[in-house]
């Protein structure tokens, strides 16, 4: 389970597979790598490609109805099936579009169950002046579209997408004018809205402070590490003019 992303920018590996497909294959690719290298971990005296016969995953696959179900396979075949991926993956070194930092580097996730600390941190990106222009542009926005956090706090329930049951918040000015943000609020306005057009990228970045985040230093945990990852791809979404495509 994860927050998937993907930021489409038309390139020469496009051009050979067709969106979905891509993504399914680079999934899967990830599904395998991860596998194996727990193997090999576990297992360091054994032969990698007989690790990969032997383990056996399940991936997700969608029928022609569009029914998706849980299929067994190997970690071989999945290798076998990803292998069309290896001819077009030396395209992704120079590409923009590569937040990850990887071969595919376009498709990414931020893990769940999403830490306290991670939702922490994205509230202290937030300013401490109650009258900076941005951060006053964020409160009427989640006002103005409604972004109350709610899609998110439904599954704080489930321990396996979200470590903490109440939001993180921060709050501003005093007794009789206060106001609130929610991690919630800032989940739910990133990742619970589908698409983020190219155009509201730029005002994200804007609005979040980000224009600074794709040269900060590496954060202390993975899953910051992901959110940074995620923050880039927003940032470079309004400058390559490309959507985001989010699915949580």
């Amino acid at each position: 389970m994860a927050i998937d992303y993907v930021l489409r920018l038309p390139c020469a590996v496009r051009q050979d597979f067709p969106e979905p497909k891509l993504v399914a294959l680079v999934r899967y690719l990830g599904i395998a790598e991860f596998a194996l290298g727990k193997l090999r971990q576990a297992h360091p005296q054994h032969d990698p490609r007989m690790l990969a016969e032997q383990c056996t995953v399940e991936i997700t696959t969608t029928a022609a109805d569009g029914t998706a179900r849980q299929v067994p396979v190997t970690v071989a075949q999945i290798f076998s099936m990803v292998a069309p991926l290896g001819n077009v993956r030396e395209h992704c070194k120079t590409c923009r579009a590569n937040v990850a930092d990887r071969h595919f580097g376009c498709i990414a996730k931020i893990n769940y169950p999403i830490s306290r600390e991670a939702e922490t941190w994205l509230l202290a990106r937030l300013p401490d002046d109650e009258n900076n222009p941005d951060l006053q542009l964020l409160l009427k926005f989640l006002a103005d579209l409604g972004i109350d956090g709610a899609p998110v706090d439904e599954q704080r329930g489930r321990t396996q997408v979200f470590e903490a049951k109440s939001a993180p918040f921060r709050t501003w000015g005093g007794i009789f004018d206060r106001r609130k943000i929610t991690s919630s609020q800032l989940l739910h306005m990133l990742a619970f809205g589908g698409t983020i057009g190219s155009e509201q990228a730029r005002l994200y970045t804007r609005m979040l402070g980000l224009n600074t985040i794709l040269s900060e230093p590496h954060p202390r945990s993975d899953q910051i590490e992901q959110f940074k990852t995620f923050f880039c791809a927003v940032v470079m979404a309004g400058r390559l003019n490309a959507p985001v495509d989010v699915d949580a």
